[in-house]
């Protein structure tokens, strides 16, 4: 039998930890030779993704019932930068189990 679902925000009331949020925007594009299908708009890399949140990051899902103990943990994930587009790779790839290796261009 499987474990019941938990919420991300359930899990941090369950260990005590604020839950702060974040969304990173990734821009897609059409594939420039016409093929018709989705690639990852170059601005994506080498600069840090745009919050898709307007003031960055939010916790109204935080269950802790200690504000000012959570906006002092906001302050301190907001100056934490956002990650690149190949952060953002190594994120995904580690929580879906995946392991990342360069190929190198030649």
């Amino acid at each position: 039998m499987s474990a019941p679902y938990l919420s991300a925000s359930d899990r941090a009331a369950l260990n005590g930890t604020h839950y702060v949020e974040e969304a990173v925007r990734v821009y897609l594009m059409r594939d420039l030779d016409g093929s018709n299908t989705w690639v990852i708009d170059p601005t994506t890399f080498g600069e840090p993704l745009y919050s898709d949140y307007d003031d960055g990051p939010v916790t109204e899902e935080c269950q802790c019932e200690r504000p000012d103990e959570c906006a002092g943990v906001v302050k301190v994930m907001s100056g934490i930068g956002l990650p690149g587009g190949e952060e953002l790779m190594r994120m995904l790839a580690d929580g879906l189990g995946y392991s990342v290796a360069k190929v190198e261009q030649s």
